[in-house]
């Protein structure tokens, strides 16, 4: 779904707020609140929520509302397994394929990644990271392996929010994978991908209790009238 400038402005910060904790789990997004803070009617807020709920970044339910998704601790480890399954697969793929074109796309995106987490910018470093695994699955060449990473690590960026440390970075680890890849060994570039998945596992804490959220009017100060 594509979407115009002001509402791609409204889904950004949205999707800002929920990978910076501010927006949590199951907190509801009201419509007209979201419209008044962003100056436009409710028919962008409601196309960005669309997109949103493709993503499985909120869900949508008839007669209650647009709410913040909240991944069970079941969920969670699920969405690592099946993470851990197609990236193995897409790696693995890549790596007969690839091409010095290829090696340049995914070195640009780890050199952005860098740049943006030593000028303290996490955000943009989470955006970049997700981008990584995204450009191998699509370097790869099956058009399933990006559709279906898309939503996976959108619900990571939830799950991040909800049980995790959203200043947890290992972008080194890219660094390293992309090597594996370039040199063409499908069996390390694997290894250090699970490795990879299983570190930012481990990193979340599912007994952590959940913050109380913020009012929709406090998150998104700068845009309310």
């Amino acid at each position: 779904m594509v979407l115009q400038a002001n509402e791609l402005d409204i889904y950004n910060s949205i999707k800002e707020a929920i990978i910076e904790q501010k927006l949590r789990p199951n907190m509801q997004l009201v419509e007209e609140v979201i419209s008044e803070a962003f100056g436009v009617s409710r028919t962008p807020v409601r196309n960005v929520f669309r997109r949103l709920a493709s993503e499985r970044l909120v869900t949508i339910t008839p007669y209650k509302g647009t709410f913040i998704a909240c991944p069970t601790i079941e969920e969670a480890i699920e969405v690592f397994e099946m993470r851990r399954l197609l990236e193995a697969a897409a790696i693995r793929k890549l790596c007969k394929l690839v091409e010095n074109g290829q090696h340049k796309q995914l070195s640009s995106v780890v050199e952005e990644e860098l740049l943006a987490l030593k000028e303290g910018d996490v955000i943009e470093g989470l955006n970049l990271s997700g981008d990584f695994h995204l450009k191998i699955a699509e370097l790869a060449g099956g058009i399933y392996y990006s559709k279906f990473l898309k939503e996976l690590i959108s619900l990571t960026y939830v799950i991040i929010a909800l049980y995790g440390d959203k200043n947890y970075t290992n972008c080194h680890d890219h660094e390293n994978i992309l090597a594996a890849i370039q040199q063409g060994d499908a069996d390390l570039a694997e290894r250090l991908l699970i490795d990879h998945l299983i570190a930012i596992e481990k990193a979340l804490n599912f007994q952590e209790a959940a913050a109380v959220p913020s009012s929709l009017a406090e998150i998104f100060p700068a845009k309310m009238k």
